[in-house]
């Protein structure tokens, strides 16, 4: 018979040294990470020099101004982290269990999904769950995507481009959304029914980062109708941002249909009559190999019901 090569380790390594990583990581002190374990100093510095020696490897350098991770222990913090997670959602799922759905869902979404989908789902579990808690993160896909990976987020909702054909995902999509060009109400063209792209090519705009699908997409427009890239433009990933900007100046924005349709009912924005394609859709994204509390199969399921309510018809991808 084989002897399980984890053994020796899991007599060594214990729950507080794993704490300990985490805190040294994120404060980058031996003082304040003992003080946030409400540990001594010199019994953090014993902890700090058990798991080195269990695991063989320097994980923090000592300098006069604290720690600094290294390599090992760049991995081991991120180890460390999703452990105590999964110890955190065993904790809730046995009191949710004992005491119905209780716990927090950390859920990050795009721009897109905040103005009707999410704020449905969560007016649902607010009302339906009351000891069920979200945190919410509203940020760019790919940024999303690491907050997940990383076990920072536990769902995102995002745009599924690329990410179809990854083993460690699990992707249900939910619908796909057309691009709007808006501008500030009183703008000059806002009253134009016959302004063409063309026409714009050489004005300012405020864009999406480079890499966001947004930008992407219609940079694919300019370049299909052999047009010059705007110049100059204004770039963030705010689409709060986005509409103050356009609010004081005369640039153009890009945003989808439902951040269009909301502010323009608001009347801080007006829609330009430019056809423009669809937006790559969005989905619900889980990691694979986690296993889904009680709290998060009810956040799904929620998520899911919006949608359909909405009238967010379920896109089929090609496998």
């Amino acid at each position: 018979m084989h002897s399980n090569p984890l053994l020796p380790l899991l007599a060594r390594i214990k729950l507080r040294h794993l704490a300990l990583v985490v805190a040294l990581e994120e404060t980058l002190s031996l003082h304040r990470a003992a003080e946030s374990l409400n540990l001594s100093q010199p019994a953090a510095t014993k902890l700090l020099h058990e798991i080195e020696e269990a695991l063989g490897a320097t994980l923090f350098e000592r300098h006069a101004r604290g720690v600094t991770p290294t390599p090992y222990g760049i991995v081991t913090g991120r180890h460390a982290r999703l452990l105590l997670l999964d110890l955190t959602k065993l904790h809730e799922n046995i009191e949710g269990l004992r005491f119905g759905i209780q716990g927090t869902v950390r859920l990050g979404s795009v721009v897109a999904a905040i103005t009707e989908l999410v704020p449905e789902a969560i007016a649902v579990i607010s009302r339906e769950q009351p000891t069920l808690s979200i945190s919410l993160v509203t940020d760019n896909s790919d940024a999303l995507l690491a907050m997940l990976e990383s076990g920072r987020l536990d769902v995102m909702i995002g745009r599924l481009t690329g990410l179809q054909h990854s083993d460690n995902l699990r992707i249900e999509p939910l619908a796909g959304e057309d691009l709007r060009l808006i501008v500030r109400t009183g703008h000059p063209l806002a009253a134009r029914p016959d302004v063409t792209l063309a026409e714009l090519a050489s004005e300012r705009w405020v864009l999406q980062p480079e890499a966001s699908a947004m930008r992407r997409a219609i940079w694919a427009v300019f370049t299909l109708m052999q047009l010059p890239a705007p110049p100059h433009p204004v770039e963030t990933s705010s689409m709060l941002a986005t509409i103050n900007i356009l609010a004081r100046t005369e640039l153009i924005g890009v945003v989808p249909s439902s951040v269009a349709a909301y502010f323009a009912a608001l009347g801080a924005i007006r829609e330009l009559p430019i056809k423009l394609p669809s937006l790559e859709p969005f989905g619900v994204i889980t990691m694979r190999e986690r296993p889904a509390s009680p709290a998060l199969t009810y956040t799904l399921a929620t998520l899911r019901l919006a949608a359909r309510k909405k009238d967010l018809q379920p896109l089929v991808l090609d496998e």
